[in-house]
């Protein structure tokens, strides 16, 4: 009688061992599948980034040329204001 019930206590023990590795199976499938979305996400904010980069390297040549564009109106501009002074003066 007691080595049926030392039988019956192991394979107690055996059935709640056998739970907890199935529960560790499923914790690493998550585990592993978070893995994965973390990989992916990172790809996309390296490319966001490379994008980023790119844009404001655009941004900063057209910035340079517009300066240079709106300088030129200016004095344009000026040299119109220029000529009206003068010959509205006369």
């Amino acid at each position: 009688m007691d080595s049926e019930g030392r039988l019956q206590r192991i394979e107690s023990k055996l059935d709640q061992l056998s739970e907890l590795v199935g529960q560790i199976a499923r914790v690493d499938e998550r585990v592993v599948s978070i893995h994965k979305r973390l990989d992916r996400h990172e790809k996309r904010l390296d490319w966001l980034e490379e994008q980023k980069r790119e844009l404001e390297t655009v941004v900063q040549q057209g910035s340079a040329s517009t300066k240079l564009y709106e300088r030129a109106g200016w004095i344009v501009f000026a040299g119109f204001v220029a000529l009206a002074t003068k010959y509205m003066a006369n």
